[in-house]
């Protein structure tokens, strides 16, 4: 419920309605070490196909598996992440079966990945339009690691608006200045889940060429950050930060 009235009040809390923007899923899985060779074999042989085939035809708009890099529990945390954006949430499920017909004398016993992972958790998100990028980034090249991070802020209006309208400018200035490792940034509101145990109502993700460059301080040593410029951010817990590169990406 608390997730939902950010739809409610959206024009209330002065950030941009959410409406129009993609409905995007980041799902969570856990695969054993022992598998994640053959598991992302897979991924990268049949999904990733179909996640082409299904880009041209306009279902999805972006389709990423990433890895994680560190993190804490590693024995049984999520250690994988594949990234969708629908066209249309109400027929994305529809998707995935038609990986059969892209692979007719492929057994689906060696294209399927279930029984090589284990889902944790399902978040969809919804865009806010604030997506920014190095002007000379090439994608190929420059978007190797990401860093995601989840907020749970105490006021998700204050925090998204201090996002898009100080954050934003000061990472575009820093991009521009050449101030900064970082090659892109964006933001996204948490539509679902709400849960005692994932409260979080937003996400945010710092995109760069090398982990030394993700693992070091973001902003080169002489830039400074305006007096009180972070005093607006109020959290109920700690943000979440996990660091992941890039496997496979399939975008429009």
């Amino acid at each position: 419920m608390k997730n939902m009235l950010i739809l409610l009040f959206a024009c209330v809390f002065g950030f941009p309605t959410l409406q129009a923007q993609a409905i995007t899923s980041h799902q969570y899985r856990r695969v054993a070490p022992e598998n994640m060779e053959e598991y992302l074999k897979r991924e990268t042989t049949y999904w990733q196909k179909l996640a082409e085939s299904e880009v041209k035809k306009g279902n999805l708009t972006f389709w990423g598996i990433f890895q994680k890099i560190g993190g804490v529990n590693q024995e049984t945390a999520p250690n994988i992440l594949i990234i969708n954006t629908f066209k249309n949430i109400d027929t994305g499920n529809e998707i995935w079966g038609r990986v059969a017909d892209l692979f007719p004398d492929v057994k689906m016993e060696d294209i399927q990945t279930q029984t090589l992972s284990v889902n944790t958790h399902h978040v969809f998100l919804q865009g806010l339009g604030n997506h920014i990028r190095v002007d000379n980034a090439v994608p190929a090249s420059d978007f190797n690691f990401v860093r995601f991070i989840y907020h749970n802020s105490k006021n998700v209006g204050k925090h998204l608006d201090f996002e898009a309208n100080k954050w934003k400018p000061l990472v575009q200035k820093a991009m521009k200045d050449g101030k900064t490792t970082i090659k892109a940034w964006g933001n996204s509101a948490i539509i679902s889940p709400s849960t005692p145990t994932f409260s979080y109502n937003s996400a945010s993700y710092d995109i760069f060429s090398s982990a030394h460059e993700a693992l070091s301080s973001s902003f080169s040593e002489d830039f400074e950050f305006p007096d009180g410029f972070f005093d607006a951010l109020d959290y109920e817990q700690p943000r979440i930060s996990n660091l992941y590169r890039r496997i496979a990406v399939v975008t429009d």
